[in-house]
């Protein structure tokens, strides 16, 4: 490994911690905030508990629907601390649920069903190898499309927020991100195996359990979810970004030759340049991605007569 490269992961290490902690504040309010989706999940888990009469992982674990809401939030405010821009913690966060509410709750429950298969088939593959050597065969299989499932579950919510683009396009790119950006895909899952194992250590050392519950329970509530979202956006927002900026370059050729031929790919209706204003990047970059495809923002503010607000 080259100097360079050993310094340059050493900055970034420096710059995790830096930007963490400068803006604690704002990652201490959304799980705050959040607070209010642990209770529901709580009241859904207790909920499960009784109506089953005992506790069944895969019915508690469908309070992660629930979470999953309030993670629009999260994730909204996780986006723009990454980004350094000053925002209002609350605003950003209440505003996050309200536009993406619906998406983050198929979201989750899309995410759930597939935990709960693959939950399942490693139960019972993981039971079968006990009698026959050949089940081992499918538990691998299982474990691996579970890996890429994860990796994909990174993408999803921070592309939600960031781009305002259809399910089915949110899916198939999380996918394709899921084993094309490996290297950051296991930089992320390291950095939350390091957060866990912290989070472990400190139990250990406690060494009674009140102490582990009360501890670790506030660290569940206060710390946790808004931490693991700037873990995995910290890793992932900025290629998931620079692959978007490729697509832009190769939508203008394709918009320079239109425009020869008298066709212009960026005439818009008002209503939606005003949409396409709400929401658009935190850049000054000449093309906007929507719905989709790219959008010339020159043809936007001719449209609307004025220059486009970054306010998301």
């Amino acid at each position: 490994m080259s100097l360079n490269g050993e310094t340059d992961k050493k900055m970034r290490t420096v710059e995790f911690f830096n930007m963490y902690f400068e803006k604690f504040r704002y990652i201490f309010l959304s799980n705050l905030l959040f607070i209010i989706f642990d209770l529901i999940a709580a009241g859904w888990v207790y909920l499960t508990i009784v109506l089953l009469g005992g506790f069944n992982v895969i019915a508690a674990a469908s309070a992660a629907i629930v979470l999953n809401v309030g993670m629009a939030g999260v994730t909204s405010v996780c986006r723009y601390v990454y980004t350094k821009k000053e925002f209002s913690a609350v605003k950003t966060f209440f505003r996050g649920i309200k536009e993406n509410w619906l998406k983050f709750l198929l979201h989750g429950i899309i995410l759930y069903v597939l935990f709960a298969v693959s939950y399942s088939s490693t139960a019972l593959y993981y039971s079968g190898t006990k009698t026959n050597f050949i089940f081992w065969v499918p538990l691998v299989i299982t474990g691996l499309i579970s890996l890429l499932v994860l990796f994909a579950s990174y993408y999803v919510n921070i592309m939600t927020v960031t781009m305002d683009i259809s399910l089915k396009n949110i899916y198939r790119n999380c996918l394709l991100f899921s084993f094309g950006e490996i290297k950051n895909n296991f930089f992320a899952t390291i950095a939350l195996l390091i957060f866990g194992a912290v989070v472990f250590t400190i139990a250990v050392i406690l060494n009674n359990l009140a102490a582990i519950v009360i501890v670790c329970g506030m660290i569940a509530v206060l710390i946790a979810p808004s931490t693991i979202q700037y873990i995995i956006t910290f890793y992932v927002y900025d290629d998931m970004i620079g692959i978007l900026d490729e697509s832009r370059k190769n939508e203008s050729e394709e918009e320079d030759g239109a425009e020869k031929t008298g066709h212009s790919a960026t005439e818009i209706e008002t209503e939606e340049a005003k949409e396409i204003s709400r929401l658009a990047p935190d850049t000054n970059d000449e093309y906007i991605f929507h719905n989709g495809k790219m959008i010339k923002r020159s043809a936007v503010e001719k449209q609307l007569g004025e220059n486009i607000a970054d306010d998301f």
